[in-house]
């Protein structure tokens, strides 16, 4: 694993939704209680050791963030970075972020398949209203 580059103390709008979601928090800073949630609208993380739970009024919600802010996505990877660098000079049209995109959602439909159809669903429906 390589390790992670430091901001300078800054925090992305990313990093502050990941710390509500790692605190079981909605992001508006409320805790979630899993009794609260109804059994309909939590669904099991398909290939996730834990019995983690995926809250649909989360799921709302943080799609609503990813339309309001930049949904933008970052991460320290020098290979990564060189392997694109390198088909930007080779392949004609190639398109980083576009790559990028593809490869992430493929390996996160594939890995949390109930998650990613429910954002899917919920990005259809709500288009960021």
């Amino acid at each position: 694993m390589t390790p992670k580059k430091e901001t300078g103390g800054k925090a992305s709008m990313m990093d502050l939704v990941e710390k509500k979601l790692d605190k079981k928090e909605d992001l508006t800073g409320q805790v979630i209680s899993s009794q609260v949630v109804s059994q309909e609208n939590n669904l099991n993380l398909n290939k996730d050791t834990s019995s983690q739970v995926i809250n649909a009024s989360l799921v709302h919600e943080s799609v609503r963030i990813a339309y309001k802010e930049r949904p933008r996505v970052s991460f320290w990877s020098p290979r990564v970075s060189a392997i694109m660098y390198y088909l930007k000079k080779t392949v004609p049209d190639y398109s980083k972020s576009e790559e990028a995109e593809t490869l992430i959602e493929e390996g996160l439909s594939k890995k949390y398949p109930d998650l990613f159809r429910l954002v899917t669903e919920d990005m259809k429906k709500d288009k960021g209203a």
